[in-house]
């Protein structure tokens, strides 16, 4: 029975750990997480600064660190520091940077309660953005040593310019400044380093614009990280955490922000999401109409013509041979009647197959557009094609892509009386590009939109196609110098 009592106890505790873990994670997911960063190349280089780094932080900490006079700051500092790490704020969801007002706050520890406070900020946002973006242990070394130089290099000159009485306001205030600066100094310039040994590639002028944008920042906070001083000085922990209050209601409108506009593209996602499911249904659903009706077509309308062809020219024939009495003009109009009729049937098959095209269905898009370029080449028109052997696309992608080139061929055939034509697909990132180049004698906007009015709308359709696939269609032409079309649609 004891046993039984004592093998329950640890399940109990776990229970508990596993609930205040599950709380602390739902708490920690207010904000949503963000990316993991990718694996580290340990190049020498890095390796080596990253760890002499660490090595002069340990160093310095180890000789300057001493028992803090305010312990309830430290804590109190030590927690904003995490907090405010762990919900960092992106300003856009594009961009991969984060931000926080940790700075302000590291400042704030460091110059009141020196070197002491410089470790415990640096330790705190740390952890907080180790937490937020699990940047994993090299990063976090490299990142805590930096932190903490920062800081003790800035307490330091706020010391030496300000001096212990803190007597002067406009010294101080001057010792706020330099401190923020050089705060910014020595934090951004050894991240400038470890970029530059990470990535040899990324030019240095890139790298300066990018920190330098935050320098205004850093002066700011350092003047501001003075009121910490006189504010702690006048009423201790309570003054410092008054201090803070501001940061505290602007991060928390931030945090509700990224909340709303993470919710936002989540919601926006799922209805892109949705509509590309839907016209893909969509044109799943009209190339299976198409299928049909030109099954239809084939197995009873053209059945019927042919039929009435072989009926009406086998009833002149025999009138001809059993030599009856015929009007001539009765001949001449069954006839006549026959070889219309099988123009009809002609016409008709030549339609089932721009509805359908069986060459596309069964051998791809390169066939079916080979296919096309071969009525323009019977006419006389110099056709080059360009197709990568290993392009693939999605059905519905191949079927949008032939049935915009079907109609900028037909179009080129009917009216552009050019000599060459080049048909071009390729693959540019994650969209796939058709261009179609004519040599013809173009076309005005307002030939465009007088075609238009007479109820030719084939660009237009096309054009209104590619928009709803996330795509676009380009037309650029002028009188006597050919037509360029191109096509852009996504891959997936």
């Amino acid at each position: 029975m004891q046993n039984a009592v004592l093998g329950d106890v640890p399940r109990v505790r776990v229970g508990r750990f596993e609930r205040v873990g599950r709380l602390l994670m739902r708490v920690l997911d207010i904000l949503p997480r963000a990316p993991a960063l990718g694996p580290v190349q340990y190049r020498p280089a890095l390796v080596a600064f990253v760890g002499a780094v660490a090595a002069v932080g340990a160093v310095v900490a180890a000789l300057t660190v001493r028992a803090p006079s305010d312990w309830a700051t430290l804590g109190v500092g030590f927690a904003v520091a995490f907090g405010e790490a762990a919900y960092a704020i992106r300003p856009l969801p594009a961009m991969q940077t984060l931000w926080t007002p940790t700075v302000f706050v590291q400042l704030g520890l460091s110059l009141i309660l020196g070197p002491a406070g410089a470790v415990a900020g640096a330790v705190g946002e740390t952890l907080g953005f180790g937490v937020r973006t699990r940047n994993g242990w090299f990063r976090s070394v490299f990142n805590a040593a930096n932190i903490m130089l920062s800081n003790l290099a800035a307490w330091w000159v706020f010391v030496q310019i300000a001096g212990p009485a803190h007597r002067n306001t406009v010294v101080d205030l001057l010792a706020g400044l330099c401190a923020g600066a050089c705060h910014f100094a020595i934090n951004h310039g050894m991240l400038i380093t470890v970029v530059r040994l990470a990535n040899p590639q990324v030019p240095i002028t890139t790298a300066l614009r990018s920190e330098f944008s935050a320098f205004p920042y850093s002066l700011g906070y350092g003047l501001a990280a003075f009121a910490f001083v006189v504010m702690h000085r006048q009423a201790g922990v309570a003054g410092f955490i008054a201090l803070l209050m501001p940061v505290f209601l602007l991060h928390g409108f931030l945090i509700n922000f990224a909340r709303r506009v993470h919710a936002f593209d989540e919601q926006r996602a799922a209805y892109q999401k949705e509509r590309e499911e839907l016209l893909q249904k969509a044109v799943e659903a009209s190339e299976t109409e198409r299928r049909r009706i030109a099954r239809d077509l084939h197995d009873g309308v053209v059945q019927n013509l042919a039929g009435s062809a072989f009926a009406l020219a086998a009833k002149a024939a025999e009138l001809k041979s059993n030599g009856e009495q015929a009007d001539a003009e009765i001949l001449e109009l069954m006839e006549h009647s026959a070889q219309e009729t099988r123009a009809a049937m002609k016409d008709l098959r030549t339609l089932i197959i721009e509805l359908a095209p069986p060459t596309l269905r069964r051998e791809g898009l390169h066939a079916a557009l080979v296919e096309i370029l071969s009525t323009l080449k019977r006419k006389g028109t110099n056709t080059t094609l360009d197709l990568p052997p290993n392009l693939r696309l999605r059905e519905d992608r191949a079927a949008l892509i032939f049935r915009v080139a079907q109609e900028i061929l037909r179009n080129v055939a009917a009216h552009a009386q050019a000599r060459n034509v080049t048909v071009e697909l390729k693959r540019d990132g994650g969209m796939a590009v058709l261009r179609i180049v004519d040599d013809g004698k173009g076309f005005t906007p307002r030939q465009v939109q007088r075609r238009r009015a007479q109820g030719h709308l084939g660009t237009a359709a096309i054009a209104e196609l590619a928009e709803e696939a996330d795509g676009s269609l380009e037309i650029d032409t002028e009188p006597g110098k050919g037509t360029r079309v191109t096509l852009r649609v996504p891959v997936e």
